[in-house]
């Protein structure tokens, strides 16, 4: 909720007090999502609801929901009959609805679609650990790491073996055998909204020691904004900390939100999201270092292949147009980069991040406002790229990781992404950098926050549930495959 809500306040104050009105009359679930009011819902009400029915479920003519058409499915062909009619029928040409219009009912559909399963979020609030989860390729269990207060978000893994977490409120927590003991003497952080203590990353290396990146939301009298720093744990103690990204005070903006981040380490580069801060047009600036994501060596040094190193440019943007990315992970085979990122109202995404490339927000989306008009007449463009995998309405998408593993070798290779809002763990297949598949693996076990391929061979997932009462890790165990059968049949009876 507090991604949309603090997101709508850069909108008009008449947009915002209307969100508020209605969404104090909605569900948790379909307020998160804002599903069913504004712009769209009301042109819909206009212009359609007298023969497919108020709630899109049909009336004199055919339901909207029921994923039966007559020239397609697709956003293409949903947009085509609007438009244009559908011959044959009494369904008319809608020419008089600009592009933009058209666009805002697709994703209404779409999301009129979820709408059940949006509701059923509102009971998703418990894990239940030792209850066995049936996908498609393995059975598994959850099974407690840490238990834990408060809104965690990040984690990765020392090579003792021993956990770090990152709290927003500014702890560093290492978790050994479910003891958790608090890092004395990290970074100052902005707990405020969306900013505070965000991702961790590990890095080792033979005579060098073990290096620990952080980013958070640095403050200062013009806002804030996201920083990297790197530094050492001794005796529980923060030590030898080191500027590795920081952004002129001059440059930090007045608000509590987007500011992505994760990190992702590939060979001797690391990666780091930095999210738009609420002011969207500068995602396409290349002079802002908002709404990017960077590439430095790991000492924060400026590769000399980086794509934009022109007067007026940050040196470290690697690519650009990206709204709110929370997820970021390299692949373990070939050090490519995969992001997650929030959409608006719609239109979350993963992509492959290349090197220079446009991601496009706010010019190309496959969302729209939180008002419910469209952003634009059309999700692409030419010369931005086009998103792996994208989700109308949204997942929230948080942390994701490629499992390479051997507790579950039919998920090798696969890449696992989070679903906060949707309280999903979403298991995607490629071939290359095409997604071929997206399997929901396990829902219902609160907000997950973030994902990560263990040392030992499991995966594990930060949950916040519900956010901020309560918090965990938890690993993904093996089940034994007759005792999910057995789940499976009492369920069936």
């Amino acid at each position: 909720m507090g991604e949309r809500v603090e997101s709508i306040l850069g909108s008009s104050p008449q947009a915002l007090l209307l969100l508020l009105l209605l969404g104090a009359s909605s569900s948790d679930a379909l307020a998160q999502y804002n599903i069913g009011t504004g712009g769209a819902m009301t042109l819909y009400q206009e212009s359609c609801a007298g023969c497919h029915g108020p709630s899109l479920s049909g009336g004199s003519a055919s339901s909207l929901i029921d994923d039966k058409w007559i020239n397609g499915g697709s956003d293409e062909a949903i947009t085509r009959s609007i438009r244009d009619g559908v011959s044959g029928t009494a369904m008319p040409a809608w020419q008089a609805l600009s592009a933009e219009q058209i666009r805002s009912l697709v994703i209404l559909i779409r999301e009129q679609r979820e709408s059940d399963r949006l509701k059923a979020l509102e009971q998703a609030n418990s894990v239940q650990a030792g209850a066995v989860f049936k996908s498609e390729l393995h059975a598994f269990t959850l099974e407690p790491v840490a238990e834990m207060t408060g809104i965690l978000w990040g984690m990765d893994f020392l090579p003792d073996g021993s956990l770090l977490s990152t709290q927003l409120d500014g702890t560093l927590w290492r978790v050994v055998n479910g003891k958790r003991t608090a890092i004395s003497g990290t970074p100052d952080v902005l707990f405020k909204s969306q900013g505070g203590l965000l991702d961790v990353k590990v890095h080792s290396r033979p005579g060098d020691g073990d290096w620990v990146y952080l980013t958070y939301s640095e403050k200062s009298g013009q806002g804030a904004m996201t920083a990297v720093v790197r530094g050492k744990i001794k005796d529980d103690r923060w030590i030898e900390q080191q500027n590795i990204f920081r952004v002129p005070v001059e440059q930090h903006i007045n608000t509590a939100y987007h500011y992505g981040s994760r990190l992702a380490i590939a060979g001797d580069y690391l990666f780091f999201s930095v999210g738009d801060r609420g002011r969207q047009e500068m995602a396409q600036d290349l002079s802002r270092p908002n709404g990017k994501i960077h590439r430095l060596r790991l000492d924060g040094s400026v590769p000399e292949d980086n794509p934009f190193r022109g007067e007026g440019e940050y040196a470290s943007v690697w690519s650009y147009g990206h709204r709110n990315p929370q997820g970021m992970d390299a692949h373990p085979v070939t050090g490519t980069i995969w992001s997650s990122e929030h959409g608006p109202r719609g239109g979350d995404e993963v992509n492959h991040i290349q090197r220079g490339r446009n991601y496009g927000w706010p010019i190309a989306t496959y969302g729209m406002n939180y008002d419910g008009t469209a952003m634009t007449a059309t999700p692409s463009m030419p010369g931005v790229e086009e998103p792996a995998r994208y989700w109308t309405p949204s997942i929230s998408p948080g942390g994701i990781a490629f499992y390479m593993g051997d507790k579950f070798p039919n998920w090798k290779g696969n890449l696992f992404v989070g679903g906060q809002g949707a309280r999903e763990l979403h298991r995607l297949t490629l071939d290359g950098t095409t997604v071929t598949s997206d399997e929901t693996v396990m829902s219902g076990q609160g907000r997950v926050r973030d994902v990560a391929s263990g040392p030992d061979g499991y995966l594990y997932v930060l949950l916040n549930n519900p956010e901020p009462a309560a918090s965990g890790i938890y690993r993904l165990v093996p089940a034994p495959e007759r005792a999910s059968l057995k789940k499976e049949d009492k369920r069936a009876k």
